[in-house]
Parts: structure tokens; C-alpha cells; sequence
């Protein structure tokens, strides 16, 4: 004889809060025939899986009740939402993509190299400062108006110093400047590069110009940085890099400092 396979059919049902229940319950009532003709029935919290009773027996018998005390099963549990992470400054965001990017182009035999979950907070990447951190503050000015302040949070060897630039209100009267000297810089730098190689662009004369203008007007602005005490740094550069514009992010603004005594 050729053995049954086993059937199985489920519903829902809604019991109303009331009485010793202190909220309403949806159960999960599910039916399995077995294959030897043992019909399993069983009535489950259909949220948190709970099963509150069972009968057990082959059909057309009374069958055995299996029940779970309604103290033990009668309970309300909080729903746990999924911690959330928190959210990523644009700088991260963007390492994210790159990584991600970088680990899509590796062949199928690098993958092993590769970490199992992309670093969201690398230590290169600046720490959220509050008010409250009380960092001390160095301002921007040129010819005696102020731009801003930057905390210059990282400090490297070389009396290199640099964070990010908090703008004033005056800073908008020379925002262009800035935004539009990160990309001549670029397109200077890429034009010398590709001529090293022997690789011609028309546009590379008119790169450098439109480079060497915005240094000149940078210049003239005579920037210099001065702790809040108002004494001023001896400094051999200054310079403030504004990719707000490029990137669509008001934070993208930074300053880097160089100690005049470290050269």
C-alpha cells in the first residue's frame, strides 16, 4: 500500500480583550493529518508564536488536549523595535558607497580579503563636537572681517592642523571664491598630469588662468587665523577648502592651518 502524505490546513480566528484577557488576541488555528491518519490540531498567537493548546488524536477518537496555563500565555509583550543605527554624516555616507563600490569591482577570489560588513566610523573620519566639548575656537578672518571659526580638531605632525569651517554670516560675500577653487585646483593639477604624458587638451591653458585667478583673488583676502583671545597664529598657509556646493552638504567646509615655526 502506498503511505499517506501528510495534509495540513490553517485559519484565524480574533478572541476579543475581556475578562482575564487584558488585550485581544488573533490565534493561528492550524490542522496536520499525518500520515498514519493522526490529526494534530493547534491554536497559536498568530503576533508572538505562543501555541495555547493542542489536540492530538486520530479522527473520529475524543483525542488529548494539550494546554498551556493562561498565566504563562496570557502576557503583553512590549514590541522591541530594531535598534536603530545612527545616522551617517554625508563624509560617511560617501566612504560607505566607495567601499562598496571597491568591494562590487573585486574578482570572486579577492572577496575572502574583504571584511564581512563595511566600517561606517573609520578613525579618519571627524567626531560630531558639541558646544559643550568647550574646544577652543580659532577664527578666520580676512582684512579684519570675520569668515568664521573651526575647532581644527585634527592635528598632525608637521604643525598641520585642521577641522571643519563654521561660516559667518559675512562669509556668503566670499562663498564663490571658495566653492569654485577645490575644482580649478582639480582641473589644473589633472591638465599638468595628462601633459606629463603627452596628452593635449585645448581647454588645459584655460584651466590653469581661471586656477591662477582664484589664487590671486585669495591672496588679496590676506587671511590669517587667531585664537579667541585675539592673538593671532604664525602661520605659512592658510586655506579654506569649501566643497558644500559639490557634495550638497553645509558641512563639507574646512580649514587647514600650517605653523609658520614648522618650516
Amino acid at each position: 500500500m502506498a503511505a499517506r502524505s501528510c495534509a495540513s490546513h490553517a485559519s484565524r480566528r480574533t478572541i476579543p480583550a475581556g475578562g482575564a484577557l487584558s488585550h485581544s488576541i488573533e490565534l493561528e488555528i492550524s490542522e496536520l493529518l499525518t500520515f498514519d491518519n493522526v490529526l494534530i490540531k493547534s491554536a497559536n498567537d498568530a503576533k508572538i508564536g505562543t501555541c495555547y493548546t493542542k489536540l492530538i488524536g486520530r479522527q473520529g477518537d475524543p483525542g488529548e488536549f494539550v494546554d498551556t496555563p493562561l498565566d504563562k500565555s496570557n502576557s503583553n509583550p512590549a514590541p522591541v523595535d530594531p535598534e536603530q543605527p545612527a545616522a551617517m554624516r554625508a563624509t560617511q555616507q560617501r566612504y560607505q558607497t566607495a567601499m562598496k563600490r571597491l568591494a562590487e569591482m573585486q574578482p570572486g577570489d579577492a572577496d575572502e580579503g574583504l571584511p564581512s560588513s563595511i566600517e561606517t566610523n573609520p578613525w579618519w573620519i571627524e567626531p560630531e563636537y558639541l558646544e559643550s566639548d568647550q574646544q577652543p575656537r580659532y577664527l578666520l578672518y580676512t582684512n579684519q572681517q570675520l569668515l568664521g571659526y573651526s575647532l581644527l580638531e585634527r592635528v598632525r605632525s608637521g604643525g598641520q592642523m585642521s577641522g571643519r569651517f563654521h561660516a559667518s554670516e559675512d562669509y556668503v560675500d566670499y562663498a564663490h571664491i571658495f566653492e569654485a577653487l577645490p575644482e580649478a585646483e582639480n582641473e589644473c593639477f589633472e591638465a599638468n598630469a595628462r601633459e606629463a604624458y603627452e596628452i593635449y587638451d585645448e581647454k588645459s591653458d584655460e584651466y590653469r588662468t581661471r586656477f591662477r585667478k582664484l589664487s590671486a583673488q585669495v591672496a588679496e583676502l590676506k587671511l590669517c587665523v587667531t585664537d579667541e583671545a585675539g592673538r593671532r597664529l604664525m602661520t605659512s598657509e592658510v586655506r579654506l577648502e569649501d566643497l558644500s556646493k559639490h557634495y550638497n552638504d553645509q558641512s563639507e567646509r574646512w580649514l587647514y592651518v600650517t605653523h609658520a615655526e614648522s618650516q
